[in-house]
């Protein structure tokens, strides 16, 4: 017991001399470093972005009006409700879909002509799922994401212009 008390008592003596200064000294100069650690990744990743994209990129990054302007305004086409057969092995025989996909205005006119391939494409990547496909909001995100690449692939044109659709919404979504 007395083995104790002394060692607390020189701890508590080191304190009231020298020591005192190292315990507030010490904290300080971690949370210095760790402040000076954030800003050099923070001045880093801006200067990988400014190497990568130009200087003009950082006007666009902190100027929110040409990032509106830029956006042309999205219309939704509704694409007819599909019932399609699953895989065979699958627990679930059918699936019944509603989509609608996200365009631009100006390419409205493109994907009402092009509706009898992407009703197609749908048919053919739908039948090739399985129930475990559908599973979760992973399954359904990769479900959206695959729709969407599948259709702008049929969908863009030879100038460049990789994205049409936007994004796909489903209306609706049962299996059974």
């Amino acid at each position: 017991m007395s083995g104790t008390a002394a060692v607390r008592e020189e701890v508590l003596n080191r304190l009231r001399g020298s020591g005192r200064i190292l315990v507030i000294a010490l904290p300080l100069a971690r949370l210095a470093a760790g402040m000076m650690a954030v800003g050099a990744v923070a001045a880093a990743g801006i200067a990988g972005y400014w190497m990568a994209a130009g200087p003009q990129a950082l006007d666009r990054l902190w100027t929110a009006e040409t990032v509106t302007e830029a956006l042309p305004a999205d219309t939704v086409v509704d694409m007819p409700e599909l019932v399609v057969n699953l895989r065979r092995d699958t627990p679930s025989r059918f699936l019944k879909i509603g989509l609608s996909l996200a365009i631009a205005q100006s390419d409205r006119e493109t994907v009402e002509r092009a509706m009898p391939q992407l009703t197609d494409s749908l048919q053919e990547f739908l039948r090739n799922l399985d129930q475990d496909d559908l599973e979760g909001s992973a399954g359904l995100h990769r479900l959206r994401s695959e729709i969407k690449r599948r259709f702008n692939l049929i969908l863009s044109d030879p100038a460049g212009r990789q994205e049409v659709v936007t994004d796909v919404l489903l209306r609706s979504l049962l299996t059974q």
